[in-house]
């Protein structure tokens, strides 16, 4: 059995966000603060019992929480009304078993699962924070405080703002329940430890500090050290039972030679003391007994070094990666994990929640962690462990295959969830191609705000320069932060590819903008002008004027339509593509073409040159554009490029 399916409703920014779970391992990502962390959060909660906090409520559902608070206080509602119109945060668990297994258990399971209907493969949990105050309860917390009126001499939205603040803790209650699959309204109590029982859960946060400078108690031998003096020696792991035996008798042997050497010479400090004249000899007299705190100093003070392997020297942890060091803690964490499961493993659902494990590890060791986790467990555990994975790290996402990739994205008041098995079964020849091309190019796009599709590497290191110009000069009407401060992902792919990314952006719904080459030539396929040219060869172009036209054929596509393409149908959706145009008479070709066309005097070129003036260029396009940016920094942007990053720029983030 395993976990299916987690739905969160009115918790956070996850207002209503429905995620299906990978039986292994699944990878959460997107960009910040899109709701990650509050997933863990919430299920941590409910599975602890914890109380919900003011700042758990949605800010986009507070207006209403008050609104109607207000209107019960004024006596425009009855209190069933009240309670009918609160939104309460809740978490629904799916959780899918077979029964034909021969080594199935329900275990934990078995309290959820009150249906009758045996070809049933399914538990349904829900944990809700319901409003549970009682109306006597309710009033007294607004009673309690000094009432405000507003000017018809109603209580004021201000005082119960303030007022529900105060006291929102003590207005819900959490509520486990179990509910018929065949019937949502067949629903049974369950209490937290059922819960808890069924969902052995192990959080491994995000290390936001690490150097043993900061935290010089810290290290990653502390809490396997630790569980190996405080616990009962058949809770130890049995591969160091024996040796987890030896070091306490020696450390008690130990304790018990030092305390008595030292009370000895205490005792003697002590008396020779008295000569100060307290205490007298007719009251009780002092003396001294230490308590030796060894197994404390070893926990904490023992380190991994690093040893050369030649010379047998040693080296401090210190002096390696913080990268390693995260590693072995989530090591250690992990094999404490397992032990704690392992006398339930086999009816309970194991949950391990990973935030962010790549803090500290280089490019490499991120691209293995995946792989390392699932080995690790697999050694660990003998039965399969759930791992739900945030991350921010592009070399962790692109490892692994789509349908274990959930991209949250927010929007402006809530976050959804956008699972990539989903675009993998309905674009399978696309997704293989953007899943190689995301993995060898380690791309960012999942974490980005906005995504500039490009030819190569000129436009790669002119780009960006681009986009300071524009800012600097003013053209950027989006209020802050605008295009050069917001975080936009360069991807080199080409006109011949980037009509392949085109339906997984529109997926993300990732404002986007592609820059490619017109790359005009006659009907025998030569390189041509655009002024004599029949066609384009760039196939994004070509996809992309179908598309607009509704096209279905292959039939080639005239230039004229292409040059003449206006703005309304160069977007579709959050998408725009831009590429070469008549500026000041003539079209360039490619984007060396372009600039030089818009920069004629930086060029000493005439007033109005020939095409074949502005195609001289044959140069490698790495030299040019480096040539540009470090000779010719007062450069005008050609008219095509400047127009895409306007439009981009004004491109809301967050959508609705």
């Amino acid at each position: 059995m395993y976990l299916k399916t987690i739905n969160i409703k009115n918790y956070r920014l996850l207002t209503d966000v429905e995620i299906d779970l990978d039986t292994a391992t699944t990878i959460i990502v997107g960009r910040n603060n899109s709701g990650k962390t509050s997933l863990m959060d919430l299920i941590n909660k409910v599975t602890k019992g914890s109380k919900l906090t003011f700042h758990d409520y949605p800010i986009n559902n507070r207006d209403g929480f008050y609104k109607v608070i207000e209107n019960y206080l004024n006596n425009k509602i009855i209190y069933s009304d009240l309670i009918k119109n609160i939104l309460c945060p809740s978490i629904k668990f799916i959780v899918t078993y077979d029964l034909e297994k021969p080594d199935q258990s329900l275990g934990a399971l078995a309290p959820f699962i009150i249906d009758m209907d045996i070809n049933t493969t399914t538990a349904i949990i829900i944990a809700e924070y319901r409003f549970y105050i009682s109306e006597e309860k309710f009033k007294e917390c607004f009673s309690t405080e000094q009432k405000e009126h507003g000017n018809n001499g109603e209580i004021s939205y201000e005082y119960i703002q303030k007022t529900t603040r105060k006291y929102f803790s003590s207005f819900f209650d959490l509520t486990i329940e179990a509910i018929n699959p065949n019937d949502v309204l067949d629903k049974q109590k369950k209490s937290q430890n059922e819960l808890k029982e069924l969902f052995p859960i192990y959080f491994i946060r995000a290390e936001r500090g690490m150097d043993e400078s900061e935290q010089p108690n810290k290290n990653p031998l502390s809490p396997i050290l630790s569980r190996l003096f405080k616990t009962d020696i058949e809770d130890v792991y049995p591969d160091v039972q024996d040796e987890t035996k030896k070091i306490r008798s020696s450390v008690e042997k130990i304790k018990e030679n030092v305390e008595d050497e030292t009370n000895k010479l205490l005792a003697e400090i002590v008396e020779k003391s008295l000569d100060f004249g307290y205490p007298n000899a007719e009251e009780m007299q002092f003396k001294a007994v230490s308590q030796i705190a060894l197994e404390e100093q070893i926990v904490n003070k023992t380190d991994l070094a690093y040893i050369e392997q030649g010379l047998g020297e040693e080296l401090p942890s210190t002096y390696n990666g913080l990268g390693y060091k995260n590693l072995i803690k989530i090591e250690f964490a992990l094999a404490e994990f397992s032990k704690q499961i392992a006398n339930n493993m086999d009816t309970c659902v194991p949950l391990l929640f990973l935030e962010e494990p790549e803090s500290h590890m280089h490019p490499q060791l991120q691209q293995t962690f995946v792989k390392f986790l699932t080995v690790f467990l697999i050694n660990i555990s003998r039965k399969p462990i759930q791992v739900l994975l945030t991350t921010h790290s592009s070399h962790i996402a692109n490892t692994v295959p789509f349908n274990q990739i959930r991209y949250v994205q927010k929007l402006k008041n809530k976050v959804i969830n956008k699972d990539l098995s989903t675009f993998y079964a309905e674009n399978k020849n696309n997704a293989d191609f953007i899943h190689k091309y995301l993995t060898i190019n380690r791309c960012d796009l999942f974490f980005a705000d906005k995504a500039i599709l490009i030819e190569g590497t000129a436009e790669r290191l002119l780009i960006p320069d681009m986009i300071k110009k524009c800012s600097i000069a003013g053209l950027f009407k989006s209020k802050t932060p605008q295009l050069s401060s917001q975080y936009y992902s360069l991807i080199e792919i080409g006109g011949a590819y980037a009509h392949k990314f085109l339906p997984f952006l529109k997926f993300l719904e990732m404002p986007t903008l592609i820059i490619t080459d017109i790359d005009s030539v006659k009907d025998d396929m030569k390189r041509s002008y655009v002024s004599n040219g029949i066609k384009s060869t760039n196939a994004t172009i070509n996809y992309w004027v179908r598309s607009v036209l509704n096209q279905k054929d292959d039939s080639k596509i005239p230039l004229e339509v292409i040059t003449k393409l206006d703005d309304t149908k160069k977007t579709i959706g959050k998408c725009r593509i831009e590429y070469q145009t008549y500026e000041n008479d003539i079209c360039g070709r490619s984007l060396e073409e372009a600039i030089i066309n818009a920069n004629r005097n930086l060029y000493k070129l005439s007033v109005s040159p020939t095409e074949e003036e502005i195609s001289s260029f044959n140069g490698k396009k790495t030299d040019f554009a480096l040539d540009l940016l470090f000779e010719k920094p007062d450069y005008k942007i050609p008219a095509y490029i400047q127009s895409g990053l306007c439009w981009l720029d004004e491109q809301k983030v967050l959508g609705n």
